[in-house]
C-alpha cells in the first residue's frame, strides 16, 4: 500500500533524541482525507513537544496488525527507525467534525500505544463505518420523459445504476438529465462512464451533479461529498421519492416562460415569434426598447448548443437589467434597442439533445449559404433588417477541461475593426463589477481571423458597421465559484451595467 506521507518528528522533554514518524495515506482514499492525516501529524508533534508524554524505550517492536472498527491497521517500525501507520483501503470516508486531542491520554504509552490513542480520539470520526453499518442498498427506476431529459441507462440493480449521456447518433458530449424514483429506500450509486467526451471522469462537474427534489422547479449543486471519481451516490429516504439529477442546472422552455410571465407587465418588453423550428416549435424573439434615429440595435443570443444551460441564467439577468427602471436600464434604452433569441436550438433544448457538434453540423456552424436550421436563417434575416451594431452570443464551454473553468470571450480580433479593444474594455468593466465568488475573468481570447467562419460572432463581426461581435463563454461549475441560478442572473445584470458604462470605439475612431 502506497500513498502520500506526512513526516513529523517526535521528541520528549526527558530525552534529546528525535524519532521521525510517518502517517501514510492510501493513494485511493477519496479527496479531502489528506487534510485529516496532515492535521493528525501536526497535533501529535505539538503534543509530544510539550513534555507531557515520556519517550518510549525503543523502536524495536515487531510488526503488528490491529483490528480497528473492522478495518485493518498495520503498524510497523521501518529500517531507519521510522514508524508507519497504514490504513486498509476503504470505499468512503465518513464526514465529521474534528475532535480535540487530550495530551494526558498519552502518558506512559509506547509509540504504538500513542498511535492507537490518536486513532481512538481522532480517527474514529473520519474512518469508514464498519461493513455492518453500511447503508442499505436502495433501488430506483429511471425516467427522461420530460423536457430536457437525457440518459442512456445501463445496468440497474439494487444499489447501482449506470448512466451515460444519450448521444442519439451525434458526436460525444457530456449532457445527461434524469429522474430517479425510489422503489426501495436506501443508497444508490450512480455510475457514469470512466471517460466522457475525451475526459477522464468527464461526466460529473467540479461541483458535483445538480439536484432537484421538487420536480425540477428549483435546483442546486449537490457538492462533491457524495462523489468519487466517475460515481455519485444518493440516500433515498423512502419508497416513492422522486429526485432529479443532471450534469448541469437545467433551463428549458418552461423556465423562459416563467421569466416572461414575471415581466409580462413590463412596458419595455415585447415578445414575438422569430420562426418555427424544424419540429414545429415556436422560437421566441424578445425586444427591449424602441428603435430610433440615435438608437443602436443590439443582438443577444443563447443556446446555439442546447446543453449549455448556465448561459441562459446569465442572459436572464442581462435582459432583466435592460428592461428595468434602474439607472443602467434607463441609460441602456436611451442608446440601444435589444433583440434577444434566448433559445436558438429550441428543439434541442426541449428534446434534451447535446447540441454541440451535432451532425452534420450544429447551429453555431450554420451561418452560411446552405443553412439548414430555420432559427439561424431567421437570425441572419433579422440581421439584414436591423443592421446590428453589436452581437453578443452566450455559451458554456466544456465541463471539466481546466482552461474552461473561467469566463472568457472568443471571436475575431479585427472583425470588426476595433473588436479586440472594445471587447477588452467591456471585459474590464465586467470584471470590476463581479463579486469575488464569481468565476474568474472574463478573459479575452480573441484570435486573428482572415475569413468569416460560419459562427454567429464571426458572421456579424465581418459585416459592415459592426462595433462589437463576440462569444462569451460562462463555465458550468468551476471549483469554489458560484454558478447557481441566482448568482448567474446577478452576473448578467452586472454585464448589462458594464455594457452601458463602456465607451466603445467605432470604425471612424
Amino acid at each position: 500500500m502506497t500513498g502520500r506521507c506526512f513526516p513529523i518528528s517526535l521528541r520528549s522533554s526527558n530525552l534529546r533524541s528525535w524519532w521521525p514518524v510517518e502517517f501514510q495515506r492510501s493513494r485511493n482514499f477519496p479527496p479531502g482525507s489528506t487534510r485529516h492525516f496532515g492535521s493528525i501529524a501536526g497535533k501529535l508533534n505539538s503534543l509530544l513537544t510539550e513534555g507531557t508524554s515520556p519517550a518510549p524505550a525503543s523502536l524495536t517492536c515487531a510488526d503488528r496488525i490491529v483490528t480497528f472498527r473492522n478495518r485493518q491497521l498495520l503498524i510497523h517500525s521501518g529500517s531507519s527507525g521510522s514508524l508507519h501507520l497504514l490504513i486498509a483501503e476503504t470505499d468512503h470516508m465518513r464526514t465529521s467534525a474534528t475532535l480535540p486531542l487530550r495530551a494526558h491520554s498519552f502518558r506512559g504509552l509506547s509509540i504504538a500505544g500513542i498511535v492507537l490513542a490518536i486513532l481512538t480520539q481522532y480517527l474514529v470520526p473520519v474512518l469508514p463505518a464498519a461493513e455492518a453499518d453500511s447503508p442499505a442498498a436502495g433501488s430506483v427506476t429511471i425516467s427522461t420523459e420530460f423536457p430536457g431529459g437525457n440518459a442512456a441507462t445501463g445496468q440497474n440493480e439494487a444499489g447501482l445504476v449506470q448512466i451515460a449521456p444519450d448521444l442519439r447518433g451525434d458526436n460525444p458530449w457530456f449532457y445527461w438529465y434524469f429522474a430517479a424514483t425510489a422503489k426501495q429506500a436506501g443508497r444508490v450509486v450512480f455510475e457514469t462512464p470512466a471517460k466522457v467526451a475525451g475526459f477522464k471522469n468527464g461526466g460529473i462537474g467540479f461541483q458535483g451533479p445538480a439536484i432537484s427534489t421538487d420536480g425540477g422547479s428549483t435546483w442546486q449543486w449537490m457538492g462533491t461529498e457524495n462523489v468519487k471519481d466517475n460515481t455519485f451516490f444518493y440516500d433515498f429516504a423512502r419508497a416513492g421519492d422522486v429526485v432529479r439529477f443532471a450534469v448541469t442546472i437545467p433551463y428549458v422552455q418552461s423556465d423562459l416562460k416563467a421569466f416572461l410571465k414575471q415581466h409580462a407587465d413590463n412596458p419595455h418588453l415585447k415578445q414575438s415569434e422569430l420562426t418555427t423550428s424544424r419540429n414545429g416549435r415556436s422560437v421566441d424573439l424578445l425586444q427591449i426598447g424602441t428603435p430610433g434615429p440615435n438608437v443602436q440595435p443590439v443582438l443577444v443570443t443563447a443556446r446555439h448548443h442546447a446543453a449549455e444551460t448556465i448561459a441562459s441564467y446569465v442572459l436572464e439577468g442581462f435582459l432583466q437589467e435592460a428592461m428595468s427602471d434602474e439607472p443602467a436600464g434607463v441609460a441602456f434604452r436611451e442608446k440601444y434597442v435589444l433583440f434577444a433569441v434566448p433559445l436558438v436550438d429550441t428543439d434541442g433544448v426541449a428534446e434534451g439533445d447535446q447540441g454541440k457538434n451535432r451532425k452534420p453540423w450544429d447551429h453555431n456552424r450554420d451561418y452560411k449559404e446552405g443553412s439548414i436550421y430555420p432559427e439561424v436563417q431567421a437570425i441572419m434575416a433579422l440581421g439584414e433588417a436591423q443592421n446590428f451594431r453589436f452581437a453578443l452570443d452566450f455559451h458554456c464551454p466544456t465541463l471539466v477541461f481546466p482552461d474552461h473553468q473561467v469566463m472568457y470571450f472568443v471571436g475575431a480580433k479585427t472583425h470588426p475593426q476595433h473588436n479586440f479593444q472594445n471587447v477588452t474594455l467591456f471585459a474590464e468593466r465586467i470584471k470590476a463589477g463581479l463579486p469575488k465568488t464569481a468565476p474568474h475573468g472574463p478573459l479575452v481570447w480573441l484570435r486573428a481571423e482572415k475569413d468569416a467562419s460560419p459562427k454567429s460572432s464571426r458572421f456579424f463581426g465581418f459585416r459592415d458597421d459592426t462595433t462589437l461581435s463576440a462569444t462569451l463563454e460562462i463555465p458550468f461549475a468551476p471549483p469554489g465559484r458560484k454558478t447557481d441560478p441566482a448568482s448567474c442572473r446577478l452576473y448578467g445584470q452586472i454585464m448589462l451595467k458594464a455594457f452601458v458604462e463602456t465607451e466603445f470605439l467605432t470604425g471612424k475612431e
